[in-house]
């Protein structure tokens, strides 16, 4: 894959010679995430002989400006973890004949961020769904507004608001914007006091009637 965006960023296929700069932006997007969790050069490199298609970078010239690691999974109802899901981001865990597109990450350099660079990308995910017949994209999302009111309330108080509608959330409520449709907290889901630790699983079905089941 290989687009132009916005009118003026490219949208692709990562070739292995990026995964040193996807690696970097990691750290600079992701400054509380534990650091077996932010994805590696190796790793990076590893994912795109696993499942190519379902990886992204966007370049401004030749800088990565943003970045999108995906799988393919199925839904399974129940508690899992970050480097559950994805084989500690190595992606063994990976099914081609899932029914999901799982998205691990999407990560947009701080200068880059509320352009609508994420959107394109939630989109070409949409896109690589639909051409695997996929039934759409699933991912967690990091409430990332929790830092902010955590000596107001606890994670689960906060996840239930935002569930709800009640209060806006940096992240989560932007994936809404997109398309998804919340399910549940992922609590302990990953190492980032920033998000509580937890993260909010939602989906985004190509079909509007399609629910997250169990069913595949």
């Amino acid at each position: 894959m290989k687009k132009e965006i916005l009118g003026k960023y490219t949208l692709q296929t990562p070739l292995p010679e990026h995964a040193k700069q996807q690696a970097e932006l990691q750290e600079i997007v992701f400054p509380t995430l534990s650091a077996e969790e932010l994805i590696t050069e190796d790793k990076y490199k590893r994912h795109l002989e696993i499942f190519p298609e379902g990886q992204f970078i966007v370049l401004d010239g030749d800088n990565v400006i943003a970045s999108c690691t995906t799988l393919l999974q199925n839904y399974h109802k129940g508690h899992h973890t970050f480097l559950d899901i994805s084989d500690d981001l190595w992606l063994g865990t990976h099914d081609p004949k899932a029914d999901w597109i799982y998205g691990l990450d999407v990560s947009v350099h701080p200068d880059y961020q509320g352009k609508g660079i994420g959107r394109e990308i939630y989109n070409a995910r949409q896109d690589v769904a639909k051409a695997l017949g996929c039934k759409g994209q699933m991912t967690a999302g990091m409430p990332i507004g929790y830092d902010k009111v955590k000596d107001q309330m606890t994670i689960a108080e906060y996840c239930d608001k935002l569930i709800k509608g009640e209060i806006i959330d940096p992240t989560v409520t932007a994936q809404t914007k997109c398309g998804f449709i919340l399910v549940e907290p992922l609590f302990d889901y990953l190492d980032d006091p920033r998000s509580g630790n937890c993260s909010v699983l939602m989906y985004w079905p190509l079909e509007p009637n399609t629910k997250l089941s169990e069913n595949h």
